[in-house]
């Protein structure tokens, strides 16, 4: 990140060469350390003696930029690694995201590098600028001044870190660092870096992929020990982003959700495009610590600005906390008697004087659940508009700032030719953020208010009494057990051979019951007509029995594994799904939404990275349309919410401890009923390794 000399291989006289570009701008940002080109068909480049190889340097260099085709990458690994030269900066593309070939050279880049403990940033990329100390090592033909501040970028795309390098919100940046291919080094590699680094305050990542998960959570969870935030825009959120995901980089994007949860998990906030990205970036740059009260008032001049914002933050999800009855009596005099004062406030009310508006935020900064209050004005970076209201809305808040625990927002309600430079300064003595355009405003608002930094862990993820990995490839009927012993509310399973067997069993459970015929290869019972509900005496019992043994004989092969069994027949409720998916790296992802024969016509489930505790599963269910049937309708219920969170707590534990084990498992459907839950139908998958495990 801040080596002291640097050898450029493929230097030249050639003003565009990519060496020679780097050369330009290793000097224009000042740097201190030694420069060494390499090109064995010149003696001097940019004014500076030039070598013919690695090995003929008079020393050994901290790093090795190589400016050269992909085909010679190898080679100079390899005079590299015996030159014992420890990073190395690779521009060229051709690798990993080109053909077969291109592969066959990044996996022989990767053997020295394994080999030889190498850093090597890259392939595909234009390397990294360490601002603070003047490491440009750094490929772009054309480089502005870059203002030194808290941010550091890593970019899986290079010309994104271009873009964000202008700087147009004059943040100020400690790094830019391109990722490329990342044969050696990853944005976890870097982000790690940068969590230990005081002059870093906030992160921002523009991702396509993660490729080593665990050490990318561990750099995040350093990040926060530091009081760090990180800010993700991550790609591939549509089947046509995560094909162009793979063709720049070769890699794969994963599945969009998972990362929704990853992040939550680890407190990242995740944007959806670079303005939200710089805004939410100016946010946490004056504000890094999450508001603790959540609660947010937006103060305007114009009640058609507080129609806007108060339908845009709708969208975006943020909330207008109601105004307190004491801090709506201590407005009142700043407004006409008829005038309905609420949030979003249009504070114009008698209309404007500096004494008036200081009284307006008074009165919400005396208001102590109040947490963030947000002023919306007219103030284009070229002049004009509300300029001169601006200014003394911005005097008042500085004035208040330093006798007031609120957060105070500025934004212009366009974004247009930026936040105005005057507004800005009176601003910057208090730190005050100043953002741009109502919606990446309020979106970026939204991120700081909503994203707060994760919690301490739910329970530790143990395994039940009882459980072990042979448990997997029994019966049905003894994963239900299992899963009893792990906390979650199954309904009783009377295994069954025979039909005077099966009479029994439905005596001994009480009517009326459910008969089920299962096997591992068949996953949809009810679709084959192996489902037998609501029967009332034995003589049903037995007729049951008889056709779905039948069933089972016609649909598999003779010998296969078979089962027959009785449940008690649950009362009716909401049907939930209930799911645990495990990812390698990743972990153990729990899934609620709308069970039974909704889970395919409503797909709106909720996410999250196990464990979770009781709380945060009552939070899922909230993000679902089960948490309105969970409340009654029509007559019906309410139903036990708090029965169904115990349940996907104990799932996600469950999970948790067996990542490695299971791969998935389904519980559909889970049906709650006024008083507890019950768990009627299971699905397990297993890893493949455990697979071959159970078959032995």
């Amino acid at each position: 990140m801040n080596p002291r000399s640097i050898a450029v291989v493929g230097a030249s006289e050639r003003a565009d060469a990519i060496g020679t570009r780097v050369i330009r701008n290793l000097r224009f940002m000042g740097y201190r350390g030694r420069i060494h080109p390499v090109n064995p068909r010149y003696a001097e480049v940019a004014g500076l003696p030039c070598y013919p190889s690695l090995k003929a340097l008079p020393e050994r260099p901290d790093a090795a930029f190589l400016a050269v085709p992909a085909a010679q990458g190898p080679a100079l690994m390899d005079e590299a690694a015996a030159c014992d030269i420890h990073a190395v900066f690779i521009n060229a593309n051709g690798y990993a995201d080109g053909d077969a070939e291109g592969k066959a050279l990044q996996r022989r880049i990767e053997v020295v590098a394994k080999a030889h403990g190498i850093a090597v940033a890259g392939p595909n990329n234009l390397g990294l600028v360490n601002v603070h100390d003047g490491a440009a090592i750094w490929t772009p033909r054309y480089m502005s001044e870059i203002r030194k501040g808290p941010l550091a970028l890593i970019s899986q795309s290079g010309s994104i870190a271009i873009a964000l390098a202008e700087d147009e919100r004059k943040i100020g940046f400690a790094y830019l660092v391109t990722t490329g291919n990342e044969a050696v080094l990853t944005v976890a590699d870097y982000l790690g870096h940068f969590a230990r680094d005081e002059r870093v305050g906030v992160m921002l990542l523009y991702l396509e992929t993660i490729r080593k998960v665990e050490t990318f959570a561990r750099a995040a969870e350093e990040a926060r020990m530091h009081g760090k935030r990180i800010v993700a825009l991550k790609l591939g959120s549509s089947e046509e982003g995560r094909a162009l995901v793979q063709a720049h980089t070769g890699s794969l994007a994963g599945e969009d959700r998972l990362y929704d949860a990853f992040f939550r998990k680890l407190g990242i906030v995740r944007v959806h495009d670079l303005d939200e990205m710089l805004e939410t970036a100016v946010m946490l740059s004056a504000y890094p610590q999450p508001d603790a009260s959540r609660s947010f008032v937006q103060v305007t001049l114009s009640g058609g600005e507080a129609a806007l914002i108060a339908d845009l933050g709708h969208e975006l999800g943020v909330e207008f906390a109601p105004l307190a009855p004491a801090t709506l009596a201590r407005l009142q005099p700043a407004f006409p008697p008829y005038a309905a004062i609420r949030n979003p406030l249009d504070a114009w009310g008698l209309g404007f004087n500096p004494e008036r508006i200081a009284a307006v935020l008074e009165a919400l900064a005396l208001d102590p659940e109040i947490g963030t209050i947000a002023l919306a004005v007219d103030a284009p970076g070229a002049g004009g508009g509300d300029v001169p209201y601006a200014c003394i809305m911005a005097e008042a808040c500085v004035s208040l700032a330093a006798r007031s625990d609120k957060r105070f927002v500025f934004f212009n309600n366009t974004s247009g030719t930026g936040p105005n430079a005057e507004v800005r300064a009176i601003l910057d003595r208090a730190r005050i953020p100043y953002l741009s355009g109502v919606g990446t405003a309020l979106a970026a608002i939204g991120y700081c208010l909503r994203e707060s930094l994760p919690r301490a862990s739910a329970a530790a993820a143990t395994l039940p009494r009882g459980w072990c990995q042979r448990a997997l490839g029994d019966s049905e009927v003894a994963r239900f057990r299992l899963l009893a012993e792990a906390g979650l509310p199954m309904a009783e399973c009377a295994p069954i051979s025979s039909a005077v067997e099966a009479a029994k069993a439905g005596a001994r459970l009480g009517y009326p019951v459910v008969l089920k015929g299962s096997a591992p290869q068949l996953a949809h019972k009810s679709d084959l007509g192996l489902v037998r509900l609501g029967l009332g005496c034995a003589a049903e019992i037995v007729a049951a029995y008889h056709e779905v043994s039948a069933i089972l004989a016609r649909e598999l092969p003779p010998g296969g594994p078979r089962e027959i069994y009785l449940q008690k027949m649950a009362p009716p409720g909401v049907e939930l799904i209930l799911g645990v998916r495990n990812e390698p790296g990743f972990g153990s992802f729990i899934l609620v939404g709308l069970g039974g024969i909704f889970v395919e016509v409503i797909a709106k489930t909720s996410l999250r990275l196990g464990p979770v505790d009781e709380r945060e599963a009552l939070a899922m269910l909230r993000e679902t349309p089960a948490a309105r049937l969970l409340e009654g309708v029509r007559g019906k219920g309410p139903y036990d919410a708090a029965a169904a969170a115990r349940a996907i707590a104990a799932l996600s534990r469950l999970g948790a401890a067996t990542v490695g084990t299971l791969a998935s498992l389904e519980i559909n459907p889970l049906i709650v009923h006024e008083q507890g839950a019950t768990g009627v139908d299971v699905l397990i998958e297993e890893v493949a390794s455990a697979k071959r495990e159970n078959a032995r």
